[in-house]
C-alpha cells in the first residue's frame, strides 16, 4: 500500500513520490491541517482566522490568510502535488483529498473493512485490517502543531476512533488466543484507565488463557478492589462472569442479580398523531450502537413535547436493556436545576453509592461517562433550560442514547433536532375524538372542526377543550366552538382542572430578557398575519429591527418564520393563543402605551406607502401625499419599497387594509383617510376593487359622521377637506371602472367642488376629467370636450405637464367619438410629445391606444396593429394588468374584423376573464359579444348563443338598452 500524501494522524505531514514536502512555517501548516481535517468541506476565512489568531485577530488577517494558503499551494506545485483540489470560494477554501491520499481517510477506510470482517467473525481479516489502520498512527493527531479549539471535534473523533479499534484489536486477538502479548498491552491500557471494566476482563481473560491463573485471580481481585473504592459499585455482568469462570465456587459474596433501571413515567394511554415524528424517532434513537445519538424534540408551549418523549422513550426501552433514566430538569421552573445535582442523581440510578460520588461537576460528568461507556441506556432530559444544562449530562462513547425536549431550540447541542409545532388537522380530530368519542364528535360536523380552529390546533388546548366536554355531556361542540370564537376570552375557556393554555404560556413568557418581553408584547397589537421584522420593530419603537428580541422569541419557539416574502424580508408569526396571551399583557401596559405602539405603527405605513407610490411604475391620475423619507426602524426598509414598489404594495395589502380599520377604530380618521388615498394607485394598477371601495366608503362615512353637537337627524355633509377630494375622486373613478355612472358623477362633481372651495386648481383638475370621461361614456360629447378642456386649463395653472397629457388624450378621445380624425391628431401628438418628454411610459402607452383607433378608422389596421403591439408590451412591462386587457381586447377586435380568428379568440378569452375578474362589467360585455361574433363566423353556433346571452344579460343589467338591443338582433340571427 502507497503512503498517502497528505498524514494528520501523528506530526503533519505531506509525501511526493516518497520523499517529505516542506511547507512553509506554522501558519501555513496550521491552515493545512485545518482544510486536513475537513476533507472536501468548506472551510471559511472566520473559521482559519479563529485558527491561525486564537486571541484576536489582525486587521490584516484576511490578506494574511490568502497569503499562507498561496504559500501552501506553490509548495505542493513545487513538489509535484496537484492543487487542483485546493478549490477557493468567495469567503474560503476546500480541499479535495481522495481517500488514499490522507491517512486519516485512509485510516476510517480501513476501519470499516475490519468491522465488517469483525462482523461477519472472520477474526483472522478483522485482526489484519485493524491492525493495519492503526500502523497508519505515527501519534497523537498533529502533535506538531499548537493544539486549537477548531479542532478539537475532528481531532477527538479520530482518537476515539483510534481507541476503539485498539480496543477491538485486542478483542480479535483474544479471541484468537494471543494471550501472553495482550497482557503486557492491557496493563497499559489500564495505567491510562483503571476503571474500563472491559479492559480488567480481557486482562483477566489473557492471563487465564496464558496459564497464569493465580495472576488471574489477583487481577479480578484487583478490579474489584478499585471499582469498590473508585466508584462504589461492584462489577458489572460480563466482569463477574469472568470473575466466576476462574474462581469456580470461590467467588467471596454473591452478586445481587441486576434489574435493570426505568425510571420513565408513564405513558399517554391515548396518544395520537405525530406518526410521522415518532417514527423518525424511533429510527434514530434505536441506531445508537458503537457511538451515543442525541435527539432534541423542541416546540413552542403546549405542543406536547414532554408527551412524544415519554410515548417514543417506551416504544424504544427494548433497544436499551441496561435501563432508561428520567430526569425533569425544570427549565421553566423558577430554579432550573444544576447539572451536578443531575449527575448525582443519575449516578445513584446506576448504582453509584454516595461516598463514591465526586464533589466536582466535571469529575462527576466523567464517571458518568465511564459507567456509560460498555453499556446501553436511554437517557430522557425533560424540560432543558438550555445546551448548557444538557450538555454534561450526554455520554461520550458507547451505545446510550439521550433524548432531550425543551421549548427552547438548541442548535449548539450535537445531535438530531426535531422541532414540533401544531398538530395536523386529521391529527387534531384524532385526539379530540379519543377524548370526546368518536360518534359524539362525528355528530357534532363541522363544530369540531370549529373547536380544532379555536385552539390552534395545538395539542395541549385541545387536550383541554376535549376534556371540557368529555365532563359536560350536555355541551354541543358548537357551544364550545361558539364560546372559543372571541380571542379576548379564548384562554378563560382553556383551562380545566390542572391543565391551562394561559399558565403554560405564563411560563414562557415570565423567562424572557427585556426585550424578548417587549416583542412578545408587540405582538399582541399587530394584526393576526405574517409581519416583517421591521414593522414589528416599529410598534416596540427601537431604532432598528429588534434582532435580540426576536431571536430569543424563535430560539424560545414563542414566534415562527414563516416565510421570506417577496421582498427578501423574513415574515413572523405567533400562534393564536399565544397572541390571546399578548394581547392581554398589551391590555395591561394601558391605553396610552397601545396609542402610542399603533400611531407609530400608523404613520410608518403612511410613509412607505408614499415612498411606494413615487416609485410606481404607473402614474396614478389622482392626489398623492408628498413622500417624506420615513424614520426610525422603516428607514432600513425605504430602499426595498422604492426598488419594488408593487411587491412591496402586493405583500402588505391585508395589512394596509386592516391599518385602515384600525385607524379608524382609534378616531385617527385623517391617518385611515390618508393610508387609504395612497393605497387607491395599487387597487387601480391591480384591479383591487373591493379593497378600494371598503376603505374609502369606511373613511369617508367616518368623516361625515355627525359630531356631538350635531342636531338629531341633520344630513351628513360631506366635509371640506383636501383628503375627502381626494377620496370622493378616487371613489369616483373605481365607479366609473364599474359602470355606476351616476355615483361616478356625483362623486367626481363633489370633489371638483371641495378642491375649488380650497384653491386647489390641480385637484380640480384631476375631478374634472373624471367627470369628462362619465360624459363621454354616457355620449354626451358636448359636455365631456368642455370638462376636459376646462381641465386642461386646470393643469395648465396648476403647472402639471402630466396632467397636460392626460387632459390632451381625453379632449382627443371625444374628436375620435366624433369620427373627427383632422381634430384628433393634433391633440394625439400633443399628448404623445408630452408624455415622452415626461418619461411617463404608462401614459404613453394609454395616448397609443388612441392612436391605434385613429389608424384603424383611417383604414390603416397594420398601423394600429403596431401601436396597440407597442402599447401592450409597455403594460406588460408595467406589470398593468388591468390596462393590458383593455389593449388585448383591442387587439383581438382588430384581429376579427382582419379575419384572424384564431389569434382573436385567444385575446378576447384572456380578456374576458382579467375584466371578469376586476369587475368592469361594460367591457365584459363587449368582450363577450365580440366572442360571439367570432363564433358564428366560424361556425360554432352553440358556443357563439352561449357569449351572446351573456353579453346580453350583462347589458340589461347595465340598463344599456340599445346595446342589449343590438345583442339581442345578433342572438336572433344565429340558427
Amino acid at each position: 500500500m502507497a503512503e498517502p500524501t497528505f498524514g494528520v494522524l501523528g506530526p503533519l505531514q505531506v509525501r511526493a513520490s516518497g520523499a517529505p514536502v516542506h511547507i512553509g512555517g506554522p501558519k501555513p501548516r496550521a491552515v493545512l491541517a485545518t482544510l486536513l481535517l475537513q476533507p472536501g468541506g468548506f472551510v471559511s476565512l472566520d473559521l482559519l482566522t479563529e485558527v491561525l489568531w486564537p486571541g484576536g485577530a489582525p486587521r490584516s488577517a484576511v490578506a494574511n490568510v490568502r497569503t499562507y494558503v498561496r504559500m501552501v499551494r506553490q509548495a505542493l506545485t513545487a513538489a509535484g502535488v496537484s492543487t487542483a483540489a485546493l478549490r477557493t470560494g468567495p469567503s474560503g477554501y476546500a480541499l479535495e483529498v481522495a481517500p488514499d491520499d490522507s491517512d486519516m481517510l485512509l485510516f476510517e477506510r480501513l476501519l470499516d473493512q475490519a468491522r465488517a470482517a469483525d462482523d461477519c467473525g472472520d477474526d483472522p481479516a478483522a485482526q489484519r485490517g485493524y491492525e493495519a489502520a492503526l500502523a497508519l498512527w505515527r501519534g497523537a493527531a498533529l502533535q506538531d502543531l499548537p493544539s486549537s479549539v477548531v479542532w478539537d471535534a475532528a481531532v477527538t473523533r479520530i482518537e476515539e476512533l483510534r481507541s476503539f479499534a485498539v480496543d477491538k484489536c485486542l478483542e480479535v486477538r483474544l479471541r484468537q488466543g494471543d494471550y501472553a502479548p495482550l497482557v503486557a498491552e492491557l496493563r497499559t491500557r489500564l495505567i491510562q484507565d483503571q476503571l474500563r471494566e472491559d479492559l480488567w476482563r480481557m486482562l483477566v481473560q489473557a492471563l487465564h488463557g496464558a496459564g497464569r491463573t493465580t495472576e488471574a485471580r489477583a487481577a479480578y481481585a484487583e478490579a474489584e478492589r478499585t471499582l469498590a473504592v473508585e466508584l462504589g459499585v461492584e462489577p458489572s455482568g460480563p466482569l463477574r462472569a469472568v470473575g466466576a469462570e476462574i474462581n469456580g465456587y470461590a467467588v467471596r459474596r454473591r452478586a445481587r442479580a441486576q434489574v435493570p433501571v426505568c425510571q420513565l413515567p408513564m405513558d399517554v394511554e391515548d396518544f395520537t398523531g405525530r406518526s410521522r415524528e415518532v417514527a423518525v424517532l424511533e429510527a434514530r434513537l434505536s441506531a445508537a450502537g458503537r457511538a451515543p445519538v442525541v435527539v432534541v424534540v423542541s416546540g413552542p408551549p403546549g405542543s406536547g413535547k414532554s408527551t412524544l418523549a415519554v410515548h417514543v422513550a417506551h416504544r424504544v426501552r427494548a433497544a436499551f436493556p441496561d435501563g432508561q433514566l428520567f430526569v425533569d430538569l425544570g427549565g421553566l421552573s423558577g430554579r432550573p436545576r444544576e447539572p451536578a445535582d443531575v449527575l448525582a442523581e443519575m449516578l445513584r440510578g446506576l448504582g453509584v453509592i454516595d461516598s463514591a460520588i465526586p464533589a466536582e461537576l466535571g469529575e462527576r460528568a466523567a464517571l458518568f461517562r465511564s459507567r456509560l461507556a460498555q453499556r446501553r441506556f436511554l437517557i430522557v432530559l425533560d424540560d432543558a433550560a438550555d445546551g448548557a444544562q444538557a450538555r454534561p449530562l450526554l455520554p461520550g462513547t458507547g451505545g446510550s442514547a439521550v433524548l432531550v425536549s425543551s421549548r427552547r431550540r438548541m442548535p449548539g447541542l450535537p445531535g438530531y433536532h426535531c422541532p414540533l409545532g401544531v398538530l395536523p388537522l386529521d391529527d387534531a380530530r384524532a385526539l379530540l375524538a379519543g377524548i370526546v368519542g368518536a360518534d359524539r364528535l362525528r355528530l357534532a360536523g363541522p363544530d369540531a372542526d370549529r373547536v380544532i380552529t379555536g385552539c390552534g390546533a395545538l395539542p395541549l388546548a385541545v387536550r383541554i377543550a376535549g376534556s371540557r366536554l368529555a365532563n359536560h355531556p350536555g355541551w354541543t361542540v358548537g357551544t364550545l366552538a361558539d364560546s372559543l370564537h372571541d380571542e379576548r376570552g379564548r384562554l378563560d375557556q382553556l383551562q380545566t382542572g390542572e391543565l391551562e393554555v394561559r399558565a403554560s404560556a405564563e411560563l414562557s413568557y415570565f423567562h424572557l430578557p427585556g426585550p424578548a418581553a417587549e416583542t412578545f408584547r408587540v405582538f399582541g397589537q399587530l394584526p393576526d398575519e405574517p409581519v416583517a421584522g421591521w414593522l414589528i420593530a416599529v410598534a416596540a419603537g427601537g431604532a432598528e429591527e429588534p434582532a435580540d428580541g426576536l431571536a430569543t422569541l424563535l430560539d424560545e419557539h414563542l414566534v415562527e418564520v414563516v416565510a421570506t416574502d417577496r421582498l427578501g424580508l423574513r415574515r413572523y408569526r405567533m400562534h393564536a393563543l399565544l397572541r390571546c396571551y399578548a394581547q392581554e399583557l398589551a391590555d395591561e401596559e394601558g391605553p396610552e402605551v397601545r396609542l402610542r405602539r399603533q400611531l407609530r405603527l400608523l404613520d410608518a405605513l403612511i410613509a412607505l406607502t408614499r415612498c411606494a407610490n413615487a416609485a410606481m411604475p404607473t402614474r396614478f391620475l389622482g392626489v398623492l401625499g408628498t413622500a417624506v423619507p420615513p424614520t426610525g426602524p422603516a428607514t432600513a426598509v425605504a430602499e426595498v419599497v422604492r426598488a419594488q414598489p408593487v411587491a412591496w404594495f402586493e405583500t402588505e395589502r391585508r395589512l394596509l387594509v386592516a391599518a385602515v380599520e384600525s385607524a379608524l377604530l382609534l378616531g385617527q380618521v385623517s391617518r385611515a383617510a390618508e393610508l387609504a388615498i395612497e393605497m387607491a394607485s395599487f387597487f387601480d394598477m391591480r384591479g383591487y376593487y373591493g379593497d378600494w371601495l371598503r376603505t374609502h366608503r369606511l373613511v369617508l362615512d367616518a368623516m361625515r359622521a355627525p359630531s356631538r353637537d350635531s342636531p338629531a337627524g341633520a344630513p351628513h355633509a360631506t366635509p371640506v377637506d383636501a383628503r375627502a377630494a381626494a377620496l370622493l375622486r378616487n371613489l369616483g373613478q373605481l365607479h366609473l371602472y364599474q359602470d355606476r355612472y351616476a355615483d361616478a358623477l356625483a362623486a367626481f362633481v363633489a370633489s371638483r367642488e371641495i378642491f375649488a372651495t380650497l384653491g386647489c386648481p390641480s385637484g380640480e383638475a384631476v375631478a374634472a376629467v373624471g367627470a369628462g370621461s362619465v360624459h363621454r361614456v354616457l355620449g354626451d360629447l358636448d359636455a365631456a370636450l368642455r370638462t376636459f378642456t376646462e381641465a386642461l386649463h386646470g393643469f395648465g395653472a396648476a403647472g402639471d405637464r402630466h396632467g397636460e397629457a392626460v387632459a390632451r388624450n381625453a379632449i382627443a378621445s371625444v374628436w375620435l367619438e366624433r369620427r373627427d380624425l383632422d381634430a384628433a391628431a393634433p391633440w394625439l401628438a400633443g399628448a404623445l410629445e408630452l408624455s415622452r418628454d415626461l418619461g411617463d411610459r404608462h401614459r404613453e402607452a394609454q395616448v397609443r391606444r388612441r392612436i391605434a383607433v385613429l389608424h384603424e378608422l383611417r383604414g390603416e389596421p397594420g398601423a394600429a396593429c403596431v401601436e396597440l403591439e407597442r402599447a401592450l408590451g409597455i403594460f406588460d412591462e408595467l406589470a398593468d394588468t388591468h390596462c393590458a386587457a383593455y389593449v388585448q381586447q383591442s387587439i383581438g377586435e382588430l384581429c376579427l374584423r382582419q379575419g384572424d380568428a384564431g389569434k382573436a379568440a385567444a385575446l378576447l378569452v384572456d380578456a374576458l376573464a382579467v375584466q371578469r375578474q376586476l369587475g368592469d362589467r361594460r367591457a365584459e360585455a363587449r368582450v363577450a359579444c365580440l366572442l360571439g361574433e367570432l363564433h358564428r363566423a366560424t361556425g360554432r353556433e352553440h358556443s357563439a348563443r352561449r357569449y351572446f346571452h351573456r353579453s346580453l344579460s350583462t347589458w340589461r343589467r347595465l340598463d344599456v338598452h340599445d346595446q342589449a338591443e343590438l345583442v339581442d338582433a345578433k342572438l336572433r340571427a344565429v340558427h
